[in-house]
């Protein structure tokens, strides 16, 4: 390689690393890429607003903006749900209600239920919970987003007291250093 090329690949490989140097230190580097957050039913007796989102901002806070709707009172409530990333799928079936009963007090599940105001037993009544924009601190996770970054996709079908609800996503977790160096080397 000429030493001309090769000073110029150093100089832009040090502008990316200075310029991404602030996101590199942003809850470990990641970058959370919703492609979609989606009611997968028109009758949906638990529905997400329109304008339902997740954004990982880089104080390492999950902001939670958006609405839950109720439209009938829930007594039971049990949910298939498949989760998939890249190419590995895991599916189980859970009671929701259960579930709800089992959250140890002052667990993370608890406190976040706490913070977005969303119920935390059966029954869930009627109503809509907007959530404004809510943030829950995920820093103590750094760790871990390296385990589950990756394509993220999932599907949860609940059928209740009352009717079904299907709710579906897709998301791309991402470190973006990784993902800029990338493009700078190969592009």
């Amino acid at each position: 390689m000429k030493k001309a090329s090769m000073t110029s690949v150093l100089i832009s490989t040090i502008n990316v690393l200075i310029l991404y140097a602030k996101i590199a230190r942003c809850c470990g580097g990641y970058e959370l890429i919703i492609d979609y957050i989606r009611n997968c039913d028109s009758d949906n007796i638990i529905e997400l607003s329109d304008n339902f989102n997740v954004i990982l901002k880089p104080n390492c806070e999950v902001h939670f903006n958006g609405c839950i709707i109720s439209h009938a009172n829930i007594t039971s409530s049990i949910t298939e749900y498949t989760v998939q990333k890249n190419s590995v799928k895991m599916s189980g079936k859970k009671d929701g209600c259960k579930q709800l009963d089992n959250i140890k007090p002052s667990s993370d599940i608890e406190k976040g239920l706490d913070l977005l105001g969303l119920p935390k037993r059966c029954p869930i009544n009627k109503g809509t919970v907007c959530l404004g924009i809510k943030s829950i601190n995920v820093s103590k996770y750094k760790l871990l987003m390296n385990v589950i970054a990756g394509h993220l996709k999932g599907k949860s079908v609940m059928t209740t007291n009352a009717g079904k609800s299907c709710m579906e996503f897709s998301a791309k977790l991402v470190n973006s250093l990784v993902k800029v160096v990338g493009h700078s080397v190969i592009g």
